[in-house]
């Protein structure tokens, strides 16, 4: 088992479908696993915060990032 995760993504397109609600429930599932590190509420505000950061480089999805 890997100890050392640097990243987690999720594909939550609502395209197709709407994934939303799933989407939520998956980041709420998320804090609740860091609860003894953080509070809920500053585990998503930190999510939001980097998605915040991060949104310049790759729009509301994680864009493929290899040139061939």
């Amino acid at each position: 088992m890997n100890n050392h995760i640097t990243t987690i993504a999720f594909d939550a397109d609502d395209t197709l479908w709407i994934n939303e609600p799933y989407f939520q429930e998956a980041e709420n599932k998320f804090c609740a696993l860091l609860e003894d590190y953080l509070p809920l509420h500053s585990v998503s505000q930190e999510l939001f915060k980097t998605e915040m950061k991060n949104l310049h480089l790759y729009g509301y999805g994680v864009k493929d990032l290899c040139f061939a």
